[in-house]
């Protein structure tokens, strides 16, 4: 299996994933197996998750900045409207609802999409860091 380095402004790698969850993060599985004690929640963020399983904890700043505007504006540009599956909507990238001290979980389709974003808005430098597990 390809291991690939972690990226700076990301938790997490982007090694291949284990049998039966597809393409995707090791923070996309953490997702999905932290809820593994509750099936209804667990079915929620497969839902939520499941096609946009290359996913990064990114630095998007706080709400209401230039920074996190600028993010979103981007995604829309680059990969088109946000995907909200759980009110039906289809889409190639979804932010995650929560932003903690600037950081919120960023998932999209592919493996490149993933790369291309991080590429292009990487922490503003290197004295932040992402929150920590809660675990």
């Amino acid at each position: 299996m390809e291991q690939e380095p972690k990226v700076e402004g990301s938790t997490c790698g982007t090694s291949a994933l284990s049998a039966g969850l597809g393409a995707g993060t090791d923070l996309y599985r953490s997702v999905l197996s932290f809820n593994d004690d509750d099936a209804e929640r667990k079915a929620l963020m497969e839902v939520v998750w499941r096609n946009t399983p290359w996913m990064v904890d990114a630095f998007v700043g706080s709400h209401n900045t230039a920074r996190r505007f600028a993010v979103m504006e981007w995604c829309l540009d680059t990969f088109g409207p946000e995907a909200w599956p759980i009110h039906g909507h289809a889409g190639q990238w979804h932010s995650g609802g929560a932003t903690i001290n600037g950081w919120a979980w960023m998932g999209f389709s592919t493996k490149d999409q993933m790369r291309r974003f991080m590429d292009r808005w990487p922490a503003p430098n290197a004295e932040i860091s992402p929150p920590r597990d809660a675990g």
